[in-house]
């Protein structure tokens, strides 16, 4: 336990920083999240395609040839989606997919004793720590709403607010499971989840996402007349409800995946918390869902003005 709080201290000073300092005003700031995301995606990539290289003895060379193709898609997905325009119907990181997933099939053609269940285990990695994970990390550089609007919804202030509803969630739950959980959420995927620490999570993640909207100046109090402050407490509870859920959905996933291929976690990196994946595991699944919701808005915004 000592050594998790100790790592997840030091992760946190590296992060916080990194998400809460404007990119606009300090470039380096942007440029280093970017770094630190590139890398955890090719660290994640290679926990996932080692845990494959356990059954599939041909993705031995994969584990690394997947890992620098994800990097690379990280970085298309963050500069294309900077320039994206609603007049060009494709966008460059969906041509890069496009283009590795024929390149992995190629490969796959010229690997001794390769199978097609090493095609479908680079592609998972690929749309996992590649495709979503770069989504992922792009919210801290959204842009989509004007200042002058009731809603601000600004790269760094969106990533805070995700990521607090993560931490909140995974917090609430372990420490209420501990004392309280006495049914089994999934006992076949992850024995120790209970429902009572689920509904914890729930609820508490919900709470802290509405309290850090407030925090952060998501709700923008200039734009305000104070008549939709209620609206935006309920609003912002439900929508932080939901991303509750989807991060203890994307903590099953990893964990039915761990399960499969029976490991505990998928790396080392971080003492106490295993790999990249173990310790992101739900970011990534609530992550791409938020992401989907504020470019939905977003469309419909631009659509209607």
């Amino acid at each position: 336990m000592k050594k998790r709080i100790i790592t997840g201290a030091i992760l946190l000073g590296i992060v916080v920083p990194l998400i809460m300092i404007d990119h606009i005003k300090y470039p380096i700031v942007g440029t280093l999240f970017l770094i630190l995301g590139v890398f955890l995606s090719m660290v994640a990539s290679y926990e996932m395609m080692n845990m494959f290289y356990s059954k599939y003895p041909s993705l031995k060379h994969f584990r690394y040839i997947i890992g620098i193709l994800n990097g690379l898609l990280v970085v298309t997905i963050h500069y294309s989606t900077q320039f994206y325009s609603f007049d060009y119907p494709y966008s460059i990181e969906i041509l890069l997919l496009l283009f590795i997933i024929m390149l992995i099939m190629l490969m796959s053609i010229f690997t001794k004793d390769s199978s097609a269940q090493d095609i479908m285990a680079c592609i998972m990695t690929v749309a996992y720590c590649g495709l979503m994970f770069g989504y992922v990390i792009n919210i801290r550089y959204l842009e989509p709403f004007d200042q002058d609007t009731l809603i601000y919804l600004r790269g760094g202030r969106s990533f805070g607010y995700l990521y607090s509803i993560v931490l909140a969630t995974d917090t609430f739950a372990y420490l209420f499971g501990i004392k309280f959980g006495k049914r089994k959420l999934a006992p076949d995927i992850s024995p120790k989840k209970s429902v009572e620490g689920a509904i914890a999570g729930l609820i508490g993640g919900s709470i802290i996402g509405v309290v850090v909207i407030f925090l952060l100046g998501i709700y923008n109090h200039s734009y305000s007349d104070g008549n939709e402050i209620i609206i935006v407490i309920i609003a912002g509870f439900f929508l932080s409800m939901f991303l509750s859920f989807m991060v203890q959905i994307g903590d099953l996933i990893a964990s039915k995946i761990k399960r499969t291929y029976d490991i505990k976690d998928f790396g080392t990196i971080f003492p106490g918390h295993g790999g990249v994946i173990d310790r992101f595991d739900s970011l990534i699944y609530s992550g791409v869902a938020y992401y989907i919701i504020v470019q939905a808005l977003f469309m419909i915004v631009n659509r209607w003005s």
